[in-house]
């Protein structure tokens, strides 16, 4: 079985996100001081979704952790960094399921190919409003069949209401205002905002993202009414110190989730 098919045969055994607390991790694409190995850390610690991130030079979203990541990758590998995560991911008898999540930079060669979905279960497109090529990137996914997670940002407005519904993963709901990063605590208006969008119809998973840092944040989240957390520059932070860190943070996280 060649690398494609491989990753496409993991595809097919049934990619439905599973029915507990959801961990999602970002792992930084292209990024060579983060290797593919550490994803086997990741699978054997109960993340449930790899979010893999696309290079930007302009990630006006993320903190310095993210930000200074992307700098150091070779956006001119992207397919080969991402096959690399794919492979990897499909050794699993049961993989996390792969997220994309890119920002809506035209100047990327990869969001331009028409092989860009290739072995992928999602899309999670950072961009500011109606951007043409955010649109057309959702069209291409939806039309491969791979799902949308929008990004649902502060302050809840109609349009972000409207955008959670559409969901067909999952939903990563702003924990916090601002760009991303560590914080030592995690803002209980979240309840009322998970608790609107449940209301006004959003039916996907609801995940908090921005912010969090440690397993009692993840088990804060779930008592606000989340259904799971996205942890990216704590998770960043810790692959970059090592294998140990990262299975250290992994646990304490999926702990958390389950307490």
């Amino acid at each position: 079985m060649n690398a494609g098919t491989e990753i496409e045969a993991t595809r097919a055994r049934g990619r439905a996100l599973p029915e507990r607390p959801l961990l999602s991790c970002y792992f930084p694409l292209g990024d060579r001081q983060v290797s593919p190995d550490l994803l086997d850390i990741y699978a054997g610690e109960g993340v449930d979704v790899i979010e893999i991130g696309m290079a930007s030079p302009d990630p006006f979203l993320d903190g310095p952790d993210v930000r200074q990541s992307m700098l150091r990758a070779d956006r001119g590998r992207w397919r080969t960094d991402l096959d690399a995560v794919l492979e990897r991911l499909a050794k699993f008898q049961n993989p996390p399921r792969a997220l994309l999540m890119t920002y809506a930079d035209p100047a990327h060669p990869g969001l331009h190919e028409t092989d860009l979905w290739r072995g992928l279960d999602s899309l999670l497109v950072v961009a500011r409003a109606d951007d043409p090529l955010a649109m057309r990137l959702e069209r291409a996914a939806t039309d491969n069949g791979v799902a949308l997670s929008p990004f649902v940002s502060l302050p809840l407005d109609e349009k972000a209401i409207e955008r959670a519904r559409e969901a067909g993963f999952y939903i990563m709901l702003q924990a916090h205002a601002g760009a991303t990063g560590p914080r030592e605590t995690l803002d209980p208006g979240n309840a009322d905002r998970i608790a609107q969008l449940r209301a006004a119809g959003a039916t996907r998973p609801i995940l908090l993202g921005f912010g969090i840092s440690g397993g009692a944040q993840a088990r804060q989240a779930m008592e606000l009414g989340a259904d799971g957390v996205i942890v990216g520059s704590q998770v960043l932070r810790a692959a970059l110190a090592g294998g140990d860190a990262l299975r250290a943070l992994l646990r304490d996280l999926r702990s958390g989730l389950n307490a």
